[in-house]
């Protein structure tokens, strides 16, 4: 029997990235389809703004997940393309269209990458050093303590480079599950172009290694500079998704 690109990718996944991505689809990865496109109803989707739909692409498949309602508009577009169709400007295009307009309003692209291990984060020369904020906790939460649904969960501030008493650029966290945390980060117009965006983040980054989380950072696939951040601090493509 051949094994499938898709089932060694899910096989060498880190533990806690499964768990993640099983938690926000509301499917188990050995269900995932190892090619093509497949669409299902998911629990973990609800009627509220960027959680309706989401798809995510590992490899040579895709999942498409999300409320009943916006199944049934996106399954006939979705019918019509290939993987690589759909996660092109045409595809968005054709979900947009099949869409309402209130779902088609928060309809994105985005490239997911993550970090697993201390050892594969590349800190950079920091100049200014961030600042920890005292709104950044001292440890990992409890399951029990976190929000559902998962988009529901509130950002953190973690660190930030100051400059006339103001943050010029910082990096928050969501603490998406206890093993897995996502990174956000903001830079003032002004300030960008100066590297403090790849130092706040990078900050946050190590932060969340040295807990035993894995650390996750998506930007949307036009955000170049933001997708750059990733790649320099040593994080890894891990999927892409779609969401509405």
């Amino acid at each position: 029997m051949t094994v499938g690109k898709n089932e060694t990718m899910i096989d060498a996944m880190d533990d806690r990235v499964r768990l993640f991505l099983e938690k926000d689809s509301g499917f188990a990865l050995a269900s995932f389809p190892d090619r093509g496109i497949e669409i299902r109803e998911s629990p973990a989707r609800t009627d509220e703004p960027k959680n309706r739909m989401k798809i995510y692409r590992l490899g040579d498949a895709a999942l498409a997940t999300g409320i009943p309602r916006a199944v049934s508009a996106v399954t006939p577009v979705i019918q019509t393309l290939d993987i690589l169709e759909l996660f092109s400007p045409i595809g968005l295009a054709e979900l947009r269209r099949a869409l309402g307009q209130e779902d088609a309003e928060t309809l994105s692209n985005g490239l997911d990458y993550t970090v697993t291990s201390r050892s594969d984060l590349r800190l950079p020369k920091l100049s200014p050093m961030p600042e920890r904020l005292p709104e950044l906790p001292g440890e990992p939460p409890e399951e029990a303590m976190l929000p559902v649904p998962v988009p529901g969960r509130k950002a953190i501030d973690a660190f930030a480079i100051c400059h006339d008493g103001k943050k010029a650029s910082r990096s928050c966290i969501i603490w998406l599950c206890p093993g897995f945390v996502e990174i956000g980060v903001a830079t003032e117009d002004e300030y960008r172009g100066r590297g403090y965006a790849l130092a706040v983040v990078a900050m946050a980054t190590q932060w969340i290694l040295e807990r035993g989380a894995v650390a996750g950072y998506g930007a949307a696939t036009t955000n170049v500079p933001s997708l750059r951040i990733a790649r320099r601090l040593g994080f890894t493509l891990a999927w892409q998704t779609i969401g509405a």
